[in-house]
């Protein structure tokens, strides 16, 4: 079994390909509750909508273990982020449990956050409803400056375990 333990504080420079309104609306987000703080910012997103994520993976159906699912368009920018690499590898595991690009990621979970800001927003997977099961997932989402994980692929079948424990014991 191969374990990962991640121990960082400084934040690195990397960059989103997000549409304009999107990131606005992250930067907006992330001055008005976290002081500016996009590395919180991710962490508070992923908290809350981590299980709903996982209901609408698109990678059981695609078969593949390639993330780089993300809907063409023109409005579509690239911008540069400063996040602690920390919650940067998380969203780098959901890629393949979900299917979707670190950026899309990003944009769907903006989405509901502005349905929940009463934002008029036209998003691109409604939030699905939670089960009893997936509420008690979402119940057990922990914040963390460390996590360890743990990744087994199966290229046969295409599946994908990741585990991640936080705070790294």
């Amino acid at each position: 079994m191969k374990k990962q333990h991640f121990f960082t504080y400084k934040e690195c420079k990397t960059s989103i390909n997000i549409t304009t309104f999107h990131y606005v609306y992250l930067i907006y987000l992330s001055e008005t509750r976290f002081n500016g703080n996009l590395t919180l910012t991710i962490d508070y997103l992923l908290r809350k909508y981590l299980a709903y994520l996982y209901k609408i993976s698109l990678a059981p159906t695609k078969r593949t273990l390639t993330a780089t699912y993300q809907p063409r368009t023109k409005n579509y920018i690239i911008r540069k982020i400063n996040i602690q690499p920390t919650y940067w590898s998380k969203l780098y595991e959901l890629r393949f449990l979900l299917g979707f690009s670190m950026s899309f990621i990003i944009r769907i979970m903006l989405d509901w956050e502005m349905q929940d800001a009463q934002i008029s927003i036209d998003p691109i997977f409604i939030r699905p409803p939670l089960t009893f099961e997936d509420e008690e997932t979402h119940s057990r989402i922990q914040i963390g400056d460390n996590y360890s994980s743990y990744n087994r692929v199966n290229h046969s079948n295409l599946e994908v375990y990741s585990e991640f424990l936080c705070p790294a014991a």
